[in-house]
């Protein structure tokens, strides 16, 4: 990893600049930070259809993460083993940078598509950086809930929620094949409808199973869920697509491993038509011109169709 030295030293001497380029690298072998990481001249590219067929089951998000992205995900997965208001993303040391932000949101967007009942803790939340008292200008990112969001309790019953629900529903289909199973998930998501209204909590799992209204990401999270309980490999997917040539629109969908090989099935396009199956177990998939994301970061909350 690349560090600015010429940011932390203003126009020293050569040979000071040499001696502080060297006390700086022995403090970041000592504290595992120092100055600012440089941001990548080249994100991952977006992965093709191809790689996704032959990726196998073991395709999962954090795989296109940078250093620091991955560091973040790590850190928020080790916080969330006791969620609280206030999320610890990430801890540096160096001046405040805008991209550390934009990488937090990629992280925390990661993380949820890997670990969707999450969704409804992570709903709702803004990253900010703060800086830690007497901790020599170290600095920690977090994602704070918001102040008109749900508080953390009732988010931890909605999540304790929609866990019941879903492991209560795939007890009921257990005995059916990969396929039934998956069909039987596809119906039960599409009883509920499109929210339109796109509030915070139309993103999360809580919203496509119990409240049946929810948009693209949402019924995605929804989906993958209940297809990793169900013991099967899915992942969520956060692109563009092209639909009805309307140009290229911010959406959610999953990748389903069927018959050894990945199906595209997009349950929030069938919501429109359910119980359709325009959009469910597509072998083509890039249809509509889907594209994922570099990175996979987060749309606007307008952007999701």
């Amino acid at each position: 990893m690349k560090f600015y030295i010429k940011n932390i030293i203003p126009k020293p001497q050569k040979a000071l600049k040499r001696l502080s380029a060297v006390m700086c690298a022995v403090f970041f072998a000592l504290n595992a930070a120092c100055g600012e990481p440089e941001p990548p001249a080249e994100r991952e590219p977006a992965l093709s259809a191809e790689t996704i067929r032959t990726a196998g089951a073991d395709f999962t998000h954090e795989y296109v993460l940078d250093n620091v992205q991955k560091k973040m995900y790590d850190t928020l997965a080790e916080s969330m083993k006791s969620p609280s208001e206030e999320i610890l993303i990430y801890e540096y040391k160096g001046d405040h940078m805008d991209f550390l932000l934009k990488d937090a949101l990629v992280a925390m967007t990661c993380y949820t598509m890997d670990n969707p009942l999450d969704s409804q803790l992570l709903a709702n939340r803004d990253i900010r950086m703060e800086a830690v008292p007497k901790s020599g200008g170290r600095n920690r990112i977090y994602a704070y809930r918001r102040e008109d969001s749900d508080g953390l309790e009732l988010a931890m019953m909605k999540r304790a929620d929609a866990e019941s629900v879903s492991r209560h529903f795939i007890s009921t289909i257990s005995a059916l094949d990969d396929e039934e199973k998956l069909r039987a998930i596809h119906d039960r998501l599409c009883q509920g409808q499109y929210d339109t209204d796109i509030t915070p909590a139309s993103h999360t799992i809580y919203s496509a199973l119990i409240d049946k209204s929810a948009v693209c990401d949402g019924y995605a999270y929804a989906f993958k869920y209940l297809c990793d309980l169900a013991g099967i490999d899915c992942v969520v997917v956060i692109g563009t697509f092209d639909k009805s040539n309307d140009g290229e629109l911010g959406h959610a969908w999953d990748l389903v491993w069927l018959g050894g090989t990945w199906k595209l099935a997009d349950i929030s396009c069938d919501v429109y038509e359910a119980p359709s199956y325009e959009h469910f177990l597509i072998d083509d998939l890039t249809i509509d011109g889907r594209i994922p994301y570099k990175a996979y970061p987060v749309p606007m909350y307008k952007e999701y169709q």
